[in-house]
C-alpha cells in the first residue's frame, strides 16, 4: 500500500495543474473579497477577516480533494483502471490509496491561504497553523473519497459539471458562501449534521482557540465511512462493466 501511494503521489505531483488552480481560486476569493471587509472597528475588520481566512482555505481544501478524486473518470478513460484491476491490489485498498493522495491536495491551498491572512494581520500563530493544516487535511478525506465515487461513475464530460454541483452544495452547508448563522433555523439544523460543516466548525475552532468537537469528528468520520463505501462499489462496478 505504501508503495502504491508514493507512485499515486509521483503521478499526482507530475501534474501540478490542479494543485495550482485549486490554490489560486481560494486566493483569488480570499484577496477579492477581503479587500471590501470592513467591520464597525477595525477589531471586527479583523475578526471577519480571520473567519474568511479559515473558511476560504477550508474551500481550496475541499475542492481539491473532491476535484482530484473525479480525475480517475479521465484515468477510466485512458484505461489506466483497467491495469489496476489486473494487480494484486484489492479494491478497498486502491480506494483508501487514492482517497489519502487526493486528500494531499488541501495541504498547500490551507496553507497559502493561511500565509495570507496572517500577512493581512490576522493573529494566527504558527502552532494555530499548523493544527489548522492537520485538521484540514484530516477532515478533507469524505470529499476525496465521494469524488471517487463520483470519478468512478461517469464519464469526464458528466464528472465535471457533477463536480461543480456537489462541491458548491457542500460548500454552501458548510458555511462557506453563507454564515450558517443567517441560515433559517430548520436548514441549519440539516446541514449541521453535514461533513462540510462539521469540517469548517473545525477550522473555525483553531482560530478561536477552541477544543475541537467530538461530535463533529465522529460525524465526519461517519460520513468518511459511508463514503467509501460508495467510493468501493463504485469501483466494483465500473470493473464489472468492463
Amino acid at each position: 500500500m505504501l508503495a502504491y501511494l508514493k507512485f499515486e503521489l509521483r503521478r499526482m505531483y507530475r501534474e501540478p495543474r490542479l494543485i495550482i488552480l485549486t490554490v489560486a481560486m481560494p486566493v483569488i476569493l480570499f484577496l477579492a473579497l477581503g479587500g471590501s471587509i470592513k467591520g464597525n472597528t477595525p477589531e471586527d475588520t479583523k475578526d471577519i477577516l480571520a473567519y474568511l481566512m479559515v473558511a476560504w482555505a477550508a474551500y481550496g481544501a475541499l475542492l481539491g480533494t473532491f476535484s482530484s478524486g473525479v480525475g480517475v473518470s479521465h484515468e477510466r478513460t485512458a484505461g489506466w483502471l483497467r491495469q489496476l484491476r489486473i494487480t494484486p491490489l484489492p479494491p478497498a485498498v486502491v480506494v483508501v490509496t487514492k482517497a489519502i493522495a487526493c486528500s494531499l491536495v488541501a495541504i498547500p491551498a490551507v496553507l497559502v491561504v493561511s500565509l495570507i491572512g496572517m500577512a493581512r494581520d490576522v493573529d494566527f500563530g504558527g502552532g494555530q497553523l499548523a493544527l489548522l493544516v492537520l485538521f484540514m487535511w484530516l477532515g478533507s478525506v469524505p470529499f476525496a473519497l465521494v469524488g471517487l465515487a463520483v470519478g468512478f461513475v461517469l464519464p469526464p464530460n458528466l464528472a465535471q459539471p457533477a463536480s461543480f454541483l456537489v462541491s458548491f452544495g457542500l460548500a454552501f452547508a458548510g458555511g462557506i458562501f453563507i454564515s450558517t448563522d443567517d441560515m433559517p433555523k430548520l436548514m441549519r439544523q440539516i446541514v449541521e449534521w453535514s461533513p462540510s460543516y462539521r469540517f469548517t466548525q473545525a477550522g473555525v475552532s483553531v482560530l478561536q482557540q477552541d477544543a475541537q468537537s467530538g461530535a463533529g469528528w465522529a460525524i465526519i468520520a461517519g460520513w468518511a465511512v459511508v463514503f467509501a463505501a460508495l467510493a468501493a462499489l463504485a469501483y466494483r462496478r465500473s470493473a464489472a462493466a468492463k
